[in-house]
């Protein structure tokens, strides 16, 4: 137990991955974020896992990995790709780095 001093807790980021110093962080987030969204869409659809699947053109075993978040067996890009063959609008959007150059601090990946 924490002293009248000590905290009991830690302030987390916006991040839960940065947060447990995992390497690409953002990337993560996003890739956990695309396959959030990708899974309730498909939960709330009136389709089986095994027309969702073919309309994706994948087998029902990874519409089942995509329901149960298990987001390190696809890519952002093939997440971004379902998301869109189902009738999503995917938006990339680039803003350049300000006066002060390339390289002159990290950018930010996020899914809004």
């Amino acid at each position: 137990m924490a002293s009248k001093n000590e905290k009991d807790y830690e302030i987390s980021s916006d991040n839960v991955f940065a947060d447990l110093g995992l390497e690409d962080s953002e990337e993560l987030l996003t890739r956990a974020r695309l396959m959030h969204e990708l899974g309730l869409l498909i939960k709330s659809s009136k389709f089986s896992q095994k027309q969702i699947a073919q309309k994706l053109g994948i087998s029902q075993p990874k519409v089942s990995m995509l329901i149960s978040g298990k987001f390190n067996e696809f890519s952002s890009e093939k997440l971004m790709h379902y998301l869109s063959l189902i009738g999503c609008y995917v938006e990339i959007s680039i803003q350049k780095p300000r006066a002060r150059g390339l390289f002159s601090r990290r950018g930010h990946i996020a899914v809004v």
